[in-house]
């Protein structure tokens, strides 16, 4: 009995020590500790046996499996301890790639922008100064028409800095927002009211349905306000003249959804996937009455929406696509 002890002592001491090594060596190299693992166990049951032998006991089977027995669980331990470490170690890997890669998307989407910016600044900006030098020098053939379209210019881009002002201090968490009850029903009811004439000019039909009285949200009205109203104005620049843009309130689990739904005839994949960037636009040459924007009008959305804790998505209908800004009930 004495000699079997020994051999199941010898194996489970080498075990032990070979696992402590193998989960020392595993803090600084996993390939080495998934070598390591199985070699302490080899040496482990080498021990036990070669104890058995020099004992005069390895005729016995139950010797073997005796020893097999006190090694397994160190085995275990060092297969489980190994497999932790390596899915810890690839967790932070996957971490700081996606970090690195939002990093790098940042980036470039902060140099498009810059990109953008100095294209669509540099048009306006210099026909202001074309038109101005033209009437300075008198040689200005209609000088009423070329003050119209200064102040025409001058409110697009002022239009264009303010919009780019309001986007990078949602996004710095820097707006000041007051928080009060707003009534969405209301705030629906007043923009149908101020944007049916733009859709009238564009040859088609602004309706809204309120199927809720339950609209009431916390947050800016200033801020809800102009994140509808910017959603309501791309579908009407952008749906086919004909058609009809509906604006729709609704109520569900909580939320308090706005959905606009359009004639805009459908969008492509790389839309659907690009649309809440800063300074994209669709191709006007599908839809030459829409209007050169800024270019941060949905982005503006997606940033008010986020910062008063909604959603907001898009989606493709039959003959255009719906957005639906979801924000939480009041």
């Amino acid at each position: 009995m004495t000699a079997l002890l020994a051999a199941v002592a010898a194996a489970l001491v080498v075990g032990l020590v070979g696992a402590a090594g193998t989960l020392r060596v595993a803090r600084s190299s996993v390939r080495w500790a998934t070598i390591l693992g199985p070699v302490t166990v080899v040496l482990a049951v080498g021990a036990g046996l070669l104890v058995g032998t020099s004992k005069m006991l390895i005729g016995d089977a139950r010797v073997v499996l005796l020893i097999l027995g006190a090694v397994l669980p160190v085995a275990l331990l060092m297969g489980v301890f190994v497999s932790v470490r390596s899915n810890r170690i690839m967790t932070d890997v996957r971490t700081r790639l996606d970090g690195e890669r939002r990093r790098r998307e940042i980036e470039e989407g902060r140099l498009e922008l810059i990109t953008w910016l100095s294209h669509d600044l540099r048009t306006p900006l210099a026909g202001i100064r074309a038109m101005a030098e033209a009437l300075i020098d008198g040689v200005a053939s209609d000088p009423q028409a070329y003050h119209r379209a200064i102040v025409v210019d001058a409110d697009r881009t002022t239009t264009m800095v303010n919009d780019l002002m309001a986007l990078a201090s949602l996004k710095s968490k820097l707006t000041s927002r007051t928080t009060e009850t707003v009534v969405m029903a209301d705030l629906v009811s007043d923009l149908l009211g101020q944007l049916r004439p733009l859709a009238h000019s564009r040859g088609m039909e602004l309706v809204g349905e309120l199927n809720t009285t339950t609209s009431d949200v916390n947050g800016d009205t200033s801020l809800l306000t102009r994140a509808v109203q910017n959603v309501v104005v791309n579908a009407i620049n952008y749906s086919t003249p004909g058609t009809r843009v509906n604006l729709a309130l609704d109520s569900a689990a909580g939320w308090v959804v706005v959905s606009v739904t359009d004639g805009c005839g459908r969008l492509e994949p790389d839309t659907l996937a690009h649309m809440f960037e800063a300074g994209w636009r669709r191709d006007t040459a599908r839809t030459p009455n829409a209007s050169a924007g800024s270019g941060l009008g949905l982005a503006i959305v997606k940033a008010v929406v986020e910062a008063h804790s909604g959603r907001v998505q898009v989606n493709n209908t039959v003959d255009g696509c719906t957005m639906v800004l979801q924000l939480p009930a009041a």
